[in-house]
């Protein structure tokens, strides 16, 4: 029988399941991260190692996977049905970054060719639209941005300029820029984590470089997808600009006007991620990008390493947005769509220029300190606000309807009382950046709202009708008077059935209607005895709120009814096209709209984290001199919030002249690298525009936060946790100068002691001394705690602070300064409850270690000393001898500078030291 169940599971004979594994199998080959999905109408399909990839996602088991075929050609499928598909999709595209392809039959499923219908990538989702609707990330951005990157090497100076080009059809924008890089890309990293793409467009090649870009891109879990060397060809792509690009009155409408297209090799980038997004392929794109240059520079530099440090976002396909567990999810307090977007892109773009972050900053701190107003916008105005940005696009695509126009109008219609509530705040940033631009495109929106209240029937809008007003149109006029007729009788049904029953009408029993059953009468559960067995009535159903029934009148009524609304709703349709066509004119008043409130909504969403804090937060003063850094009393925004956490604040002050890097030592879990990112955090929570979680902050206007925290080999990569480190390590000091701020927690680890802790000093004396940035470096190697004594002024000590009680370890999480005294790592053993017998060994074992090193040092220092000492007395008697046999200062110099080179072939390094 088991032979039997693929056959009836995909209902193919056995030469129907032959022919399509044939079919199957004469498809060009293609990578595990493409998956290719069949869809048989009523179901869908997916083979072989496809079949395994989406059993995992969708049902976290590979249980359901069948075989068709014959032996020895057999092939694995798995049937999905429409719901799992979708979840196989949204996973497959928003989760994983893989490639969809959807195959259709033309005519039967079961002997026709099949032909790839639809191709959906994490940058690319448009056709998927079609196939999933609404369905596809309804909480989630789903019009990403695409990036596609050309990279260009002079063979002379081995210089790489690079080409990038960004598109996000949600947006309508398209950016681009052009920039000379390093073999490691760091630059590149930054822009990605600036514009955060789904997807990267690449030439097909094997050059290193791009090699180079693949480790930038997985490290940004971005898919990296190549492409024909062809589609980076700008043929056609002036003509393709002039169709898509929004001009402005007045101006040259030519591509050739704007400056970016003078970026020949970005140019290059454009056309190719044109082409795969298949732009010019719907009308609605024509006259609507903006082009415009990535001003990477106004941003604070994060690469991907300190997004992951500082645990600025939840891990990919976290959607539990946790207060704890991210930077993000602790201020997604958004109220809209478009303010949990603006939310992202502002922690990934955190701002450089003071006067912006005070501009935020004086609207966070309002809203702080005035709850009342606060509480008006957060639970009551922002909540009201739907995506409007999503429904823009909508209008602009043709694909709205009256419900979407319905939800604008709500949206325009709630704009006076927030202006109203946002005037109350009398504050001259809220009235200029807020209020001013909000009530100008109310003005501009007045006549869409006069529109809907001319068109739409607003008195049906109560019972989920989105109806056009019968008024507007002859034809609807009359279907309208036959419903109203009817809805006459059906009123005339419900009093005939009270006299009847001997119910109040009205009261305990009602005239309902609903899409599934149409017209029926409701009694409660308690009157049900009165129609039980009558025959004059049919019960439909007993739900909690009564009994539902209806008379076989009442039925012919609803026939009737259901079928001249069907025609009002076809003729409606004509009119609601026009409706939309006209509406489609507002919509760029509405993307501007919404992202102004997209703006508020985030502000609001600042305020409401810091004000809900356990402690209170402050606003940070942002200095143009990079003179000093200092957070008094930091604390980490996240753990904070956490269950069970009294969290214990620490300072953090850097000052030039005085104190530019801390060289931190201290028990394991003794708060090290907590302090660390704390720090890190405030610095970006203050450049974003938010008070941070201090009781005072002083931080300068920096260029980049770098940060290398936490090991974790990266196995699927081919990469250790030292050559992680060492990647990272590679990229802070190309990249930090004395306006960074650089964390780096247990560098050296996964090689020799003396080895590791080489790097170690050699990366941390590099950073002190020529980068000159601010710098935490956590570390193990208490030979580190040297470098303060070197570099006085530089470098200071300071210590996570530990104590042991009764010999029991406590840790105190307090950093205080200078070096740890002791190492407690097997204290820190005992916390883990390792065997007593493996904590006694480990003490012997580290006594015996410590003394065989001391012994060993001192014999190896007490021999070399001997030894030089020797040396130096024959050099010395040697030149004393030169001085009697020679009559010439000259030829005795020259005598002496001979002596002195051989002395220097010497290995010794007494003698070494002595010379250098």
């Amino acid at each position: 029988m088991s032979s039997l169940q693929p056959i009836h599971a995909l209902n193919l004979d056995s030469v129907q399941q032959q022919t399509f594994i044939q079919f199957f199998q004469s498809l060009p080959e293609k990578p595990p991260t493409t998956v290719r999905i069949f869809d048989r109408n009523d179901y869908y399909s997916v083979h072989g190692v496809d079949a395994h990839t989406a059993a995992r996602e969708v049902f976290s088991s590979i249980a359901n996977i069948k075989k068709m075929g014959i032996e020895p050609n057999r092939l694995d499928y798995l049937v999905l049905s429409k719901g799992n598909f979708e979840i196989l999709i949204k996973k497959l595209l928003l989760v994983r970054r893989y490639r969809a392809e959807i195959y259709v039959a033309e005519g039967s499923v079961k002997n026709s060719a099949w032909q790839l219908k639809y191709k959906g990538s994490p940058g690319y989702l448009s056709q998927l639209e079609e196939v999933l609707g609404e369905g596809l990330g309804s909480n989630d951005d789903n019009s990403p941005c695409l990036m596609a990157v050309n990279i260009k090497t002079d063979a002379v100076s081995k210089g790489r300029l690079l080409g990038v080009a960004c598109i996000t059809p949600g947006d309508y924008q398209m950016a681009i820029v052009e920039f000379t890089d390093d073999d490691l890309l760091t630059e590149l990293e930054t822009i990605t984590v600036q514009m955060a793409p789904s997807e990267c467009l690449v030439p097909q090649t094997e050059n290193e470089d791009y090699k180079a870009l693949k480790q930038v891109m997985a490290r940004a879990n971005v898919t990296v997808t190549k492409l024909k060397k062809a589609e980076f060809s700008t043929e056609g792509l002036h003509q393709d600009l002039n169709r898509l690009l929004k001009f402005r009155e007045n101006q040259q409408q030519d591509a050739h006007a704007f400056p970016e297209t003078r970026k020949e090799l970005a140019m290059t980038s454009l056309a190719a991620v044109i082409k795969y997004t298949s732009l010019l392929n719907d009308s609605t794109n024509f006259a609507r990008f903006r082009l415009s240059t990535i001003q990477a520079e106004c941003f604070l530099h994060l690469d991907a390493a300190a997004l992951a440090a500082l645990n600025v976002f939840p891990e990919l396909g976290d959607s539990s947005h946790a207060h704890s567990r991210s930077l993000y999810g602790l201020l997604d307090r958004c109220r809209t769509q478009q303010g949990k977007r603006l939310l992202g892109q502002w922690l990934r773009q955190p701002l450089r220029d003071i006067n912006l972050i005070n501009e935020r900053l004086d609207v966070v701190e309002l809203l702080v300190n005035r709850s009342q107003l606060r509480l008006q916008l957060h639970e009551d105005h922002l909540r009201r606000i739907p995506d409007l940005q999503a429904l823009s696009r909508r209008l602009t695509r043709k694909k709205a309807n009256l419900h979407d126009c319905y939800k604008i109008y709500q949206a325009i219609k709630r704009l006076p009382a927030l202006l109203l509530c946002l005037a109350e705040a009398n504050h001259a940033t809220v009235h200029s950046s807020l209020s001013e631009p909000i009530s100008e495109l109310k003005e501009d929106l007045e006549k869409f709202e006069e529109m809907i209240e001319a068109t739409m029937d607003l008195d049906v809008v109560d019972r989920g009708d989105y109806l056009v007003k019968p008024s507007f149109d002859e034809l609807l006029q009359n279907l309208n008077d036959q419903l109203e007729e009817l809805q006459t009788a059906a009123e005339k049904e419900l009093n005939l059935a009270a006299r009847d029953l001997g119910f109040d009408s009205g009261k305990s029993i009602k005239l309902e209607q609903n899409p599934q059953n149409g017209f029926f009468l409701r009694v409660t559960l308690k009157d049900e005895q009165a129609i039980r067995g009558n025959k004059k009535y049919t019960i439909l159903e007993a739900v909690r709120a009564g009994v539902r029934f209806r008379t076989k009148k009442l039925e012919s009524i609803t026939e009737e009814y259901s079928q001249i609304k069907l025609s009002y709703e076809k003729e409606q349709d004509k009119v609601v096209t026009e409706i939309v066509g006209i509406a489609a004119g507002y919509s760029e008043c509405l993307f501007c709209l919404s992202h102004i409130l997209a703006r508020l909504d985030v502000l609001v969403a600042f305020a409401v984290a810091a004000s809900t804090a356990p402690y209170p937060y402050c606003r940070p003063a942002i200095t143009e001199s990079l003179d000093e850094l200092v957070l008094k009393d930091v604390r980490h925004p996240c753990l904070e919030v956490q269950e069970g956490v009294s969290y214990i604040p620490n300072d953090a002050a850097f000052k030039r002249g005085s104190c530019l890097m801390h060289i931190v030592t201290g028990a394991n879990m003794g708060g090290k690298s907590t302090w660390m990112r704390s720090v890190g955090t405030a610095v970006v929570l203050a450049h974003a525009g938010c008070l941070v979680p201090a009781t005072s902050a002083s931080i300068p206007a920096l260029r980049a936060v770098a940060a290398r925290v936490g090991a974790a080999d990266r196995e699927d990569k081919g990469q250790s946790t030292f050559m992680l480190e060492m990647i990272e390590s590679a990229a802070i000091l190309r990249t930090a100068t004395s306006d960074s701020l650089v964390l780096i927690d247990e560098l050296g680890r996964g090689t020799s002691t003396y080895e590791g802790c080489g790097i170690a000093w050699a990366i941390a004396e590099e950073l002190a001394i020529k980068s000159q940035c601010f710098c935490l470096f956590a570390t193990h190697y208490h030979e580190l705690t040297r470098l303060a004594s070197l570099h006085p002024g530089v470098v200071v000590n300071s210590h996570a602070e530990a104590s042991v009680v009764d010999n029991q370890l406590v840790l105190l999480h307090k950093i205080s300064p200078g070096p740890a005294t002791h190492s407690l790592g097997i204290h820190v053993a005992k916390l883990a409850d390792l065997p007593d017998s493996i904590i006694t060994y480990a003490e012997e074992k580290q006594a015996q270690l410590e003394t065989n090193l001391f012994e060993t040092e001192a014999a190896v220092k007490s021999k070399e000393v001997s030894e030089g000492q020797k040396i130096i007395e024959e050099f010395l008697k040697q030149c004393k001898e030169i001085q009697r046999s020679t009559t010439s200062d000259e030829i005795m110099m020259k005598e002496v500078n001979k002596l002195k080179q051989n002395l220097l072939h010497h290995e010794n390094k007494y003698v070494r030291s002595l010379l250098v």
